[in-house]
């Protein structure tokens, strides 16, 4: 997909259709006076297999408006939700030989107010120490909506449950959507309607986490950007129109209050045990569950109105941590668990060379773990003759330094090294005749950064502290020398005989 993506591209934008192609197409609409402005911006429209003729009304429309120089549209395979679509555009992007400076996430649901963009890439210029920015999102009629928000936390779960406003303003500190201002402010996070993420910053955090289907995962993702040191800023400069609910249909300002979805819930609860653990979870539900108590009591005796969202009680305590269970997140498996894991991605074949030095790895690593360290000292023996065994008889040379990720298949025929403290993701595949690093081996930076799900071509030899992630593929007897990001592809023998190809031409051509 990187050849539908121009290159070089200094801000990408991305935005998700699922059945809302009128509103896709106005929000492109509302994008041309940008692209005029900035010509080194190109859009993405990615279809999360809507099932409906989204696919063809935006292409149509991307035909007869003659946006095909500044819009690619990318059907996808599956609807897989908000970060989903998202990912499926920014990986190719990333990967590119010149990735862009600035992704913006926009909502189809939204009309960008002239400069809008504009005013975000010359925050972003003028602030290299922020990673994010959000616009300031606004009715049609200009009406400011709440786009800078705190952390979901405690007491801003108390706060929403509660609806009093003498606690309201105990804990302003922790309340989730201060009032609007009218400067550029940091905040903890933005919506995703209209966001913009430097390019460092999914370098530091990786991609949006995918198993938010939706919401909750913009705010995720500032939450690692804050940890990975990048800061998050509101811009009401960058004036935005969202047409609230109208792409999810949960908030809709029109209609009755809709039942809050199924995926809304799950989102609330990964958060929540993702980022603070089971206990915090546990706590924050039953401080939820009982504010909501005492706010329905009040609710009778003062004879309020509800505008709660249909079985929101019996809907939150079906999906609270109490019900679909209290647990930390998932813990590193054991040794047996990964040799067997590895035992079956190498095809239930215990003599496989590339077998046995992923488990003499798998152990070498494990008897680091013992305590006391007396106790390490007859395992490294064994450790040390396993070792040599497997580097002299096979030729594989796997350190117990490497990081090496779950189900990693090595595909053996001879000479694969791997030096280092480098990284290698889940599910990646190491075969035969490349070169992976840095040669020279004082400049780690300069080392190159692989994804997840890997397929490493024949003969690796890994140098470097080099990090391996999501989904890159590296042809055989390829030379990687610079960074690959995610699902990147390093040409490999094609490559080569190409080259081969081109000089036996020219030396045809010489002698004739």
């Amino acid at each position: 997909m990187t050849d539908l993506i121009p290159s070089p591209v200094r801000l990408l934008v991305v935005i998700v259709n699922y059945r809302t192609p009128d509103l896709t197409i106005e929000a492109l609409r509302s994008l041309v006076p940008e692209i005029q402005a900035m010509p080194d911006t190109h859009v993405v429209v990615t279809d999360n297999r809507s099932g409906d003729n989204s696919v063809a009304h935006i292409a149509e429309a991307i035909a007869t408006e003659a946006w095909g120089a500044w819009v690619t549209l990318m059907p996808l395979e599956r609807n897989g939700g908000f970060a989903y679509g998202n990912n499926a555009a920014i990986c190719p992007a990333l990967q590119s030989a010149a990735p862009p400076a600035y992704i913006l996430l926009l909502n189809p649901d939204t009309v960008v107010r002239p400069a809008g963009l504009q005013q975000l890439v010359a925050f972003m210029d003028q602030h290299p120490q922020v990673g994010i920015a959000g616009s300031r999102l606004e009715d049609p009629d200009g009406t400011p909506q709440r786009s800078a928000f705190r952390f979901h936390s405690l007491g801003s779960e108390v706060d929403a449950a509660l609806q009093l406003g003498v606690v309201s303003k105990l804990l302003a500190r922790w309340v989730a959507a201060p009032p609007v201002v009218d400067e550029a402010i940091a905040t903890d996070w933005v919506a995703g309607a209209s966001m913009i993420v430097r390019r460092q910053v999914f370098e530091a955090t990786g991609l949006l986490d995918e198993a938010y289907f939706m919401y909750y995962e913009e705010m995720d993702f500032c939450l690692q950007a804050r940890r990975a040191g990048w800061s998050c800023w509101y811009v009401p400069q960058s004036h935005v129109v969202h047409l609230v609910g109208q792409s999810s249909g949960v908030t809709h300002p029109t209609r009755s209050t809709q039942r809050r979805p199924q995926y809304w819930f799950d989102s609330r609860r990964r958060y929540f045990l993702k980022n603070h653990g089971w206990l915090s979870a546990a706590v924050t539900d039953a401080a939820w569950a009982t504010a909501y108590v005492l706010w329905q009591v009040r609710r009778s005796l003062q004879h309020k109105p509800n505008v709660d969202p249909p079985q929101l009680w019996s809907d939150f305590l079906k999906n609270s941590v109490f019900v679909k269970g209290i647990r930390q997140p998932p813990t590193a498996p054991t040794l047996w668990q990964q040799i067997k894991e590895d035992w079956v991605a190498h095809g239930c074949d215990w003599t496989k060379p590339g077998f046995r030095a992923v488990a003499v790895q798998r152990f070498g690593v494990w008897r680091m773990t013992l305590k006391p360290k007396l106790l390490r000292a007859p395992f490294s023996l064994l450790y040390r003759a396993l070792f040599r065994h497997v580097r002299n008889v096979y030729g594989i040379e796997l350190p117990y330094t490497v990081q090496l990720g779950r189900r990693v298949v090595i595909e053996h025929q001879s000479g694969i090294v791997i030096h280092g403290h480098c990284a290698i993701g889940d599910d990646s595949v190491i075969r035969q005749g490349v070169t992976l690093g840095n040669r020279y081996c004082d400049r780690p930076l300069e080392a190159p950064k692989l994804g997840a799900r890997v397929s490493v071509g024949a003969g690796a030899a890994i140098l470097g502290k080099i990090s391996v992630g999501d989904d890159a593929t590296i042809g055989a007897n390829a030379v990687v020398l610079r960074d690959i990001p995610p699902r990147a592809t390093a040409v490999g023998i094609p490559a080569k005989i190409s080259q081969l190809t081109k000089i036996y031409e020219d030396f045809s051509h010489r002698n004739s």
